[in-house]
Formats: structure tokens, sequence, C-alpha cells
């Protein structure tokens, strides 16, 4: 047996390692990167307590928390394994990412190949799977470990599916159930995978002859009802909430109604198709104009649209197994066409899943070529090289942009020079390096494009506290507590506000606010003592260091307990 495996894998090691080495030479670049800490890697990894190291504590967080408005608890199982081999070293994640990837291109070369697809077009499909530059933001970007562990599992579960279908239920049943609980996994790892069962049903539209299809229909239900229970866990997770990030990003339509949102889509959906066949102008945000109505722009793409349409009747009918590709690209996009609308119209990262159908459509009309002859093989030959030559280098100059937070929102706001969360990421950037001047102006046109914006708001208060000038200020601290009246953490600012210009019995409230949102706010407390010492109030100051004394004494033991345990496991504490 191990012969025979040995046989069958023998042909394919020389592509494979081919498009191993070429997709870590290309991405090789960002083990040099540093955490994102803006856009998300702190909530995930270097502020989440969860990722670091394994306890039966951290495991019950992955399991019961919902961060960012995504329920992904492999995702952050798979950051306390990293943590437990790197420390807290964004290259030792990038790493993973970067492996997840390449596993991700060498299954979907798997599937290609039981599919019944030569060893050229199947590695030319994955080549452009792995290096095409819009992927460059799902493995680039820890925060988006979710999408490389979902499609590891997603296709897993397609593998498995294929095996069961080639035996029947009888040989196939350990297969069918490998197939279910990889689903699962991917469900688990990231709410995208819910088109699976979808794509299972296309799959036998196009891989079986219509009477074949009833006996097969059955065996769909197990998978449709774990994603319908995902997508009601993803929905309550992502329902909008008073506070700013508590949810994940449902809003009210786009435009105010569905038909606007609707239009905007679909001018989305032709802006997705350019990235494909020429990606340039990459950015992690993007700012596509809402439509509320017919214009020359929403006119034009509807009518592309609508060839499309046309275009994928044609071609179910002359070749299905090519049209389920073509499907499979459409039906990757359904999680984030606004359905259910979200913050976010556009995203590199939305393609990721997408991809899959559009690198083996192209793949699949490449092979074509082999069918012709003299001078349209030849050009044949030469398009297919000016497809693949470009993208390393794009994907290459992409992934650099992501190095740190000054890069990749320079690159942004660029990109998208209205949009708030661009200019946001800039000015946050530039005040982390110093140049406070710089910032300043930023955060001020990220105001006049949302007033309400919290977080501009905060670091606006922190600038000119650090510029020592509170008065200037403290209308942007008193602007959160108005705006965003539950949040301690903005009462707590506007306290060190008043502090600073010793208005202490303004202070004095606005700390014991802060204890009332947060009874275990840390700084409240020592604030409160200080203020309590300048007005002699002695017995009042001891009260408040007291409960700080006893709150450090409360974590303490929560933390000796925690490296106690690591210990127990033979693991070295970290510091």
């Amino acid at each position: 047996m191990n012969h025979s495996f040995r046989e069958k894998i023998k042909p394919h090691l020389i592509p494979a390692s081919i498009l191993i080495l070429v997709t870590f030479g290309v991405y090789m670049g960002i083990l040099g990167h540093d955490f994102q800490l803006f856009w998300d890697d702190e909530k995930y990894v270097t502020a989440n307590a969860a990722v670091k190291g394994f306890s039966l504590e951290h495991l019950r967080s992955a399991f019961t928390t919902n961060y960012m408005g995504n329920y992904a608890p492999l995702q952050i199982i798979s950051y306390m394994l990293d943590y437990m081999v790197w420390g807290m070293k964004a290259t030792g994640f990038l790493l993973t990412n970067i492996v997840l990837h390449i596993c991700n291109g060498i299954l979907f070369y798997a599937i290609l190949i039981r599919l019944g697809w030569s060893r050229l077009w199947a590695s030319f499909s994955v080549f452009v799977f792995l290096l095409h530059p819009v992927q460059v933001e799902s493995v680039a970007w820890i925060s988006e470990r979710k999408n490389l562990l979902a499609m590891f599992f997603y296709l897993a579960a397609f593998a498995s599916y294929l095996s069961y279908r080639n035996k029947g239920w009888g040989e196939g049943k350990s297969a069918y159930l490998a197939s279910f609980a990889f689903f699962v996994l991917a469900l688990m790892s990231k709410s995208v995978a819910v088109i699976f069962p979808f794509m299972l049903v296309l799959y036998d539209i196009c891989y079986l002859e219509k009477g074949e299809r009833s006996r097969w229909q059955a065996n769909k239900i197990p998978f449709f009802c774990a994603a319908a229970v995902m997508a009601w866990v993803t929905i309550q997770g992502q329902l909008p909430g008073e506070m700013p990030g508590a949810g994940g990003g449902r809003i009210p339509y786009h435009g105010g109604s569905p038909f606007a949102t609707f239009l905007t889509m679909m001018t989305v959906l032709v802006r997705y198709l350019k990235l494909l066949l020429w990606p340039t102008g990459l950015s992690a945000v993007y700012d596509p104009p809402i439509r509320t109505g017919f214009d020359g722009v929403v006119v034009g793409c509807l009518i592309f649209v609508a060839l499309l349409v046309v275009a994928g009747v044609m071609l179910f009918r002359r070749d299905r197994r090519l049209f389920f590709w073509y499907g499979l690209f459409f039906i990757g996009l359904l999680p984030v066409s606004q359905i259910i609308p979200i913050v976010t119209l556009m995203n590199d990262r939305y393609l990721y899943f997408p991809l899959l159908g559009a690198a083996a459509f192209f793949g699949a009309l490449a092979c074509f070529i082999e069918k012709n002859s003299g001078a349209r093989r030849v050009i044949g030959i030469v398009a297919v090289g000016l497809i693949l030559i470009p993208l390393p280098w794009l994907t290459f100059a992409r992934a650099g942009v992501w190095k740190d937070d000054m890069t990749l929102w320079s690159d942004a706001a660029k990109n998208a020079p209205n949009h708030y969360v661009a200019l946001y990421g800039l000015a946050q950037a530039l005040q982390n390096s110093g140049d406070l001047d710089s910032a300043l102006p930023i955060y001020l046109r990220v105001l006049a494009l949302n007033p309400r914006h919290l977080d501009t708001l905060t670091h606006l208060g922190a600038l000119y506290r650090a510029r020592k000038m509170p008065l200037e200020g403290r209308p942007y601290l008193l602007d959160v507590t108005r705006y965003y009246p539950e949040l301690a953490q903005g009462y707590l600012d506007l306290g060190m506000n008043y502090y600073q210009t010793d208005e202490l019995a303004a202070a004095e409230k606005a700390f014991q606010r802060t204890l009332e949102l947060n009874s275990r706010s840390r700084d409240a407390m020592l604030y409160l003592g200080l203020v309590a010492l300048r007005t002699k109030r002695i017995d009042a100051a001891r009260k408040y260091y007291q409960d700080v004394v006893s709150l450090a004494v409360r974590v303490r033991i929560s933390s000796t307990t925690w490296h106690a345990s690591r210990r127990w496991r033979g693991i070295p504490a970290r510091h």
C-alpha cells in the first residue's frame, strides 16, 4: 500500500514542489513584518490574554467569545499554538499564515487532479490561486488567519465528499462523516464556509445526469443544518450594539434601502472582476460610491452583469463542468454580497473564496490551448505567459505594503483619500511615530467625514494631552461621553483631562462615573485617591488605595494560578 501511494504521488512531486517554493519565495518577505496593531491584530492577538498559551480558561474563552463580530474559536486556538512556539513574535504568526496558504494550494491541486485535470492545468489554476495579488491581505494580515483556516477545512471537506461520492455510502460512510466534520471545523474558523452545501448542490447539477441527482439530495441536509446554525450565530454576533466594536458590523442598508444596496453591489461586482483581470490599485479599504439611482455607471454595470448571466446560461448548456467553476466564483461572493448589510462593501479578502472558482475557470479555459495548433496555440501560450509572469511580482510588491502601520495606511489613504478608516489609520501611524503635527490635520479630516468616530475623538484628546494643551482636547472628550455614555474609558480620559487643569471636582465626578461603569478600573481608583489626597480627605484616599491593592492581589492570584498550570504542564513561564 505504501508503494502504491508513492507511485500515485510521484508524478505530482515536481509541480507541487515548484508551487510550494515559488509561493514561499514570494511571501517570505512578510516574515520581517510587524503586527498591524490598528487593524485588529491588537484585539485578536497582542492584547488578547486568551491566546497566551493553552489552558482550560483560554479554551473556554475561545469558544465563548465573539471577537470583532466573528465567532471563530479555531482561529484563536491557532494563535495559542503560535504563541507556545514563538511567543509574541509576528514572524511566527506570519509563517503559519504562509504555510496554511500553501497547504490550501496543495489541497486545491489534489482536488483538481481527482476531478480528472492534467498536472499542467491543475498547476496553472493553483498558481493563480496562490499568487494572485488579491490573496495578499489574507496571508500578510495575521488577523485574517480565519480565512486561511476556513479554506483549509473547506477543501478538506470537499476532498472527503468526493471520496464518499466515488465509493458510495457503504464503503464511503467514513469519508462522508469526515467531510461533515471538516465542514464544521471550517464553520468554526470563519462563517464564510456556509457556502459549502450550495457548492455541493452545484456540483451535483454540473457533474451528474438529471436522473442521478435525486438519490444524492438527502446527504446535503446535515450540511445545510450546520450552515443555518452558523448563519444564525453570525447574525446574532453582528447585531448592532451601542458600543463601537461590540458587534461585528451589521448596519442599515447602504443608501437607506435594499434597492440602493443592490445597485451599489452591482458596481462592486464589476470592480471585483476588474481586480481579478487587472489587479492594480489594491487597498486595505475601498470607498465605492453609494448608488441610490440609475446613472451611466450603474446602467453600464447592470448591462455587464446581464451579459455575465447570459454567458453563464450558454456555458451551462455547452459545458456544465466548466460552468461549475464559473458558478462557484459567484457562490463565493454570496456571504459578502450585502444580502444582510455589513459595514464594509468591498475588500480584497472577500475574494479569497471566490478565487477558488475563478482560478479553476481560468485554468479550464487555458487548457483549450492543447486542442489548438499552429498560430492559435502560440497565441494561447503567450496569453498564458502574460497572465502568469506578472503575478509573483505584483504579489511580492503588494505584500511589502503590509510591512507596518505606516506603510499600510499611507497606501490606503492614497487609494481611498476620502475614506475615514484609511485616514484614521494613517493619522494613528503618524501619531505613534511621534509626528503629531502631521497627524492632527488628518484626524480633523476624519471628523469632518465621520463626526462620531470614537477612536479619532479619543486620540485627539490624547494628542492634545501630550502637547500639554488639555483645554483644546476637552471638546473631543466631551463628545465621547455624549455620543457613548456607557463607555467607561471615555469618562476616565475626561477625568484625566480635568485633573491636568486642576479642576478636581469635575475630575472626581468623571472618575466616579468610570467606576460605576467599570468597577475594576485601577486607573480610576488611583486618580480618585490622588484627588482625595489633594483635597485633604485622607480616609477616602486610604480607601481608594486599599481597593487598588485588593484588586492587584486578585489579579496576581489569577496570574499565579495560570503560570502554575503552565509549569505543571512543563511549559516555561513567559515574562
